[in-house]
């Protein structure tokens, strides 16, 4: 009797120990971020969610944004995707408002001169065609002044109406025939310096162009010689 109890002890153990041993249900659970789970023998086992994307940047956008994931083994885009978002106000980009504290910083009148000469270089003969009778102004570099000079000049958006409060703060002059300019009476500071030209033939263009020119310069005490150009077409 005690022989036959043993036997049917070690039939129950060996049955225990397949059931043991044997695979359990395995759960995946994936989602963006997850970790997937696999369970095994009443052990959960750990592993990352294995990258299948890279990153592809949307028109090669120069401001680095609107970045995509892309299947890794399908690294392209759909056609229907853009960086370009939809301007309200008439297709125009709001300014951002007028900084009163900053420019209260700013002084109005100094006793710096800015003088030097605005012209187009033609890249194709090198030839210089002066810019004459061109307005130019001064701008102080500003979080005001630096949003137009990255989106309107830099990223060619339009912007809605300036402050009339800035205007407080510009100096304005003409060239002369010779293309050459002076601002008296200006502040030490940093400024935009901004003129428009028109040109054509000379300039290699098949017909009139206006053509905006930008400049950051330093004004410093005494006398800042500078040179406004820029090469076309």
């Amino acid at each position: 009797m005690l022989n036959k109890n043993i036997k049917y002890l070690v039939v129950a153990l060996a049955i225990i120990g397949t059931s043991a041993c044997s695979e359990r249900k395995i759960v995946l659970h994936q989602g963006a971020g997850d970790i997937v789970q696999t369970t095994r023998n009443s052990h959960v086992v750990k592993r990352p969610r294995v990258p299948i994307k890279e990153e592809i940047l949307i028109n090669k956008n120069p401001n680095l944004g609107h970045r995509v994931d892309v299947p890794k083994n399908n690294p392209s885009l759909d056609k229907n995707l853009t960086s370009e978002m939809p301007l309200e106000n008439g297709g125009r980009m709001e300014r951002i408002d007028f900084p009163v504290e900053e420019y209260k910083h700013i002084r109005k009148i100094g006793r710096s001169t800015v003088s030097g000469t605005v012209y187009l270089a033609n890249s194709y003969t090198s030839d210089k065609v002066m810019g004459q009778k061109v307005k130019l102004y001064l701008n102080p570099v500003t979080s005001y002044s630096e949003q137009w000079y990255q989106e309107s000049y830099l990223g060619g958006y339009k912007l809605s109406k300036s402050d009339p409060r800035l205007f407080n703060y510009l100096k304005f002059t003409v060239s002369n025939e010779d293309g050459k300019f002076n601002f008296f009476g200006v502040p030490t500071g940093q400024y935009y310096l901004v003129g428009t030209m028109k040109c054509g033939a000379d300039c290699g263009f098949s017909e009139n162009e206006v053509i905006r020119l930008v400049k950051e310069i330093s004004v410093g005490r005494g006398t800042t010689k500078v040179e406004l150009m820029k090469n076309v077409p």
